[in-house]
């Protein structure tokens, strides 16, 4: 006789209150509960019973429904998406038809079986590469998994959205659809789905042309790892087996390859292991890392097909060129440059092959690869659309947060496997649901509320822009003077900026509603034009010729990737002796929720600073004693520090984990020490920038162009806020950590 399940005892005690009508009387009634809140309930229960219907054999599942009666979830899903409709409807330029309805329905189960089949992880690097495969831009994609878990029914229906309105939905569901087999191959091959820029394109097409050998000279932040990676994933498209071995003289460097391998090419692997862990898949492809201080005593004991030596500079010395000995098939080297004539040029001629692609320093700035400009951050808060209801759910969030913890301590413990017994923040909150709900343990109906909540209130946000009313009065001031390029997040934000600019100074706009000739003629007049404003949500998405400009606006409160500086480098003016300027708003809500929103914040400048760093711009504030805005940013810092310190790290579903030992073994030896000796002298806080000046300080030597204060050196304003800006302390973490 088969076990009884768990929910079946209850069953047989008590069959009417597992049916649909006593579930909506009782449990989701909208007048006992928010929409957001029975939303949040129904979700779960819809989840758990797709998991059944994929896994029936599985007696894991904990059910309010009876669910061997189909009726029951029917009507559940009825009741879902009736009361999704307005969630669609601002999410869905359409008519919400049954078709519609029903597409979702259909996405959302692909989706749940994708989830059941496949990890996190897998799931994020298939999305990764049907993205590349579709010519979608992964960060629409990014920013529906940094608001929603994979497994909700609001992520369904936000990723639906932005493919739908990025018109890749049916490109992307037809991949979806591919058998279980072929999307296990596609998650687990090693494929680059990265858009590489022109410049990158050229140097893998020269290093292949020289019979996959030679040197690549590239400036610094032109994207050297990235063509090595690319060369990877070429081969590898044509053999299964392939063998790659990265050598470089710094455990730091080895580190970051490995990291950026996992995260380019989509392979499955732990990104916090060093570099002593190979990177494999089915079958025998293999990524290796290892130093040249290690190798050059017995080369060759790593054989491989592809050897790849970054910093390869380092390889021409007496002691370590025996490492490019490495029995291999094909070679490549990477260095900033290759400098003198002599003999340590020649060593690495006659092992890796000669120069076959140049990219210096001057070409990057002339290409817009590294822009010349000034860059001032905007520190504002953001424009919720329905304020009076955003208000209303973040202080339902807060009072209903502050009541899970103070009583249901025990049940905490009890869920979280005895790691805690309260939410130190809503991110701890998602995972603990998340991890109950995959091992079918009861969920309480409080929580489910809050969750329903959570999502409700996230989707505001993320399509909130920043307080256009500053960027409006910015683009007026500029805009009567100068050309500039303003970059809004939606179509209807850009009208609204339009129409508030149009008469007062010369306004065009461009976007996706408008038809071709219309565009065409704005893009002609502002080309045409001495000063005014071109408004676009996506104008470099828009596959036009791009007019020139003096200044550059970023509203979008959605984080754009590094290419974004990159390409407005391309379209602002470069007049001799004038840098353009850029500005960009950074945001944070009005209705402030300490546990969902200070990361969020703190990580927004922590990545426009790690851009910032890396390609030697100075970033300034534009009002840096703004006194709300600066409490609110203590209040976040405050958090941060005392989360991190009794957690040891910060998880969040908008950017990952930060962890301090990695942030500081990502420094290399000479600049940790700099930095050091340079704290010594530290006495009271540390400001941002005088934060950013020890870096660059610290990193001096290893910048061999003059004026040029390039520092890579991800997520190190963390190590900043996480110190609690205690040079002190700072210095402890630094010498931490080897």
């Amino acid at each position: 006789m088969p076990a009884v399940k768990p929910y079946e005892r209850d069953y047989f005690r008590n069959p009417e209150t597992y049916t649909y009508e006593y579930f909506y009387n009782n449990v989701l009634n909208t007048n006992k509960n928010t929409v957001a809140e029975a939303l949040g309930i129904a979700d779960e229960e819809l989840l758990t019973y797709y998991n059944l219907k994929l896994d029936p054999d599985n007696n894991r599942f904990f059910f309010r429904l009876d669910p061997y009666n189909k009726r029951n979830y029917q009507e559940l899903e009825y009741f879902t998406f009736t009361n999704l409709q307005n969630v669609i409807k601002e999410r869905i330029d359409d008519t919400i038809s049954d078709k519609i309805l029903d597409d979702i329905s259909q996405f959302n189960y692909a989706l749940i079986f994708l989830n059941q089949s496949f990890s996190n992880t897998e799931t994020t690097y298939l999305f990764k590469k049907i993205s590349n495969i579709i010519s979608l831009d992964y960060s629409v994609i990014r920013d529906v998994l940094g608001r929603f878990p994979l497994n909700s029914l609001f992520f369904s229906i936000d990723l639906f959205a932005v493919l739908n309105a990025n018109k890749k939905l049916y490109d992307f569901f037809d991949k979806l659809l591919l058998p279980e087999s072929q999307l296990k191959y596609l998650a687990n091959k090693p494929f680059m789905h990265l858009n590489m820029w022109p410049h990158q394109i050229m140097a893998l097409e020269e290093w292949l042309k020289a019979d996959k050998k030679g040197i690549l000279e590239m400036a610094t932040a032109t994207g050297k790892t990235v063509i090595g990676l690319a060369a990877i994933s070429h081969l590898a498209q044509f053999n299964d087996n392939l063998r790659v071995l990265v050598l470089t003289h710094s455990r730091a460097i080895l580190n970051q390859w490995r990291r950026e391998a996992i995260d380019k090419l989509g392979i499955v692997a732990d990104p916090d292991l060093d570099y002593n862990s190979s990177l494999f898949r089915e079958g025998n492809f293999r990524i290796e890392f290892n130093t040249l201080q290690t190798v050059y005593k017995y080369p060759h004991l790593y054989e491989t097909d592809l050897l790849i030596v970054d910093e390869v500079h380092h390889g021409a010395g007496k002691e370590y060129r025996e490492a490019l000995n490495v029995p291999c098939k094909w070679k490549m080297g990477l260095s900033a440059t290759i400098t003198g004539k002599g003999e340590g040029k020649n060593v690495l001629y006659s092992h890796i092959g000669k120069t076959c692609f140049k990219f210096g320093l001057s070409d990057a700035c002339k290409k817009g690869v590294i822009p010349e400009f000034k860059l001032f951050i905007h520190k504002t808060y953001l424009a919720p659309i329905e304020d009076r209801e955003f208000k209303d759910i973040s202080k339902k969030i807060i009072n209903m947060f502050d009541y899970i913890n103070s009583t249901s301590s025990k049940r905490i413990r009890e869920l979280s496997e005895g790691k805690f017994s309260r939410f130190d923040s809503i991110s701890d909150f998602i995972s603990l649901v998340k991890k109950c709900n995959y091992n079918g343990k009861r969920i309480p109906e409080e929580w489910l509320k809050l969750q329903g909540l959570i999502f409700k209130r996230r989707p505001i946000i993320h399509k909130s822009s920043p307080k256009i009313e500053n960027a409006i009065k910015l683009a007026k001031n500029v805009g009567s003077k100068k050309k500039c390029v303003l970059f809004a997040m939606n179509i209807d934000t850009c009208e609204n900026i339009y129409k508030a600019l149009n008469g007062d100074i010369n306004a065009y706009i461009v976007h996706s509603d408008l038809n071709e000739r219309q565009k065409e003629n704005s893009m002609r007049e502002f080309r045409n034009c001495s000063e005014g404003v071109l408004i676009a949500p996506k104008i470099l998405d828009e596959g036009i010729d791009i007019p020139d400009a003096d200044v550059g606006i970023n509203v979008s409160s959605a984080k754009t990737e590094l290419q974004l500086v990159q390409r407005m480098g391309r379209i602002l003016r470069k007049s001799p002796g004038k840098k353009p300027i850029f500005h960009h708003f950074v945001a944070l809500p009005h209705t402030f929720i300490d546990s969902e929103d200070s990361f969020s914040y703190l990580n927004d400048l922590a990545w426009i600073y790690d851009i910032t760093t890396k390609m030697g711009i100075d970033a300034q504030m534009y009002d840096p004693n703004n006194p709300e805005i600066l409490k609110l940013e203590k209040q976040s810092e405050k958090f941060a520090y005392d989360y991190y310190f009794k957690n040891k790290k910060i998880i969040s579903n908008d950017f990952g984990t930060i962890n301090m030992r990695y942030i500081v073994q990502s420094i290399s030896e000479e600049p940790k020490q700099k930095l050091i000796d340079l704290l010594d002298g530290i006495h009271g806080f540390i400001s941002d920038s005088m934060w950013l000046k020890l870096l660059r300080e610290a990193h001096e030597k290893q910048n061999i162009h003059e004026n040029i204060k390039m520092v890579d050196l991800p997520n190190h304003r963390w190590l900043l806020i996480i110190s609690g800006r205690n040079p002190r302390k700072l210095k402890e973490f630094l010498e931490s950590y080897e």
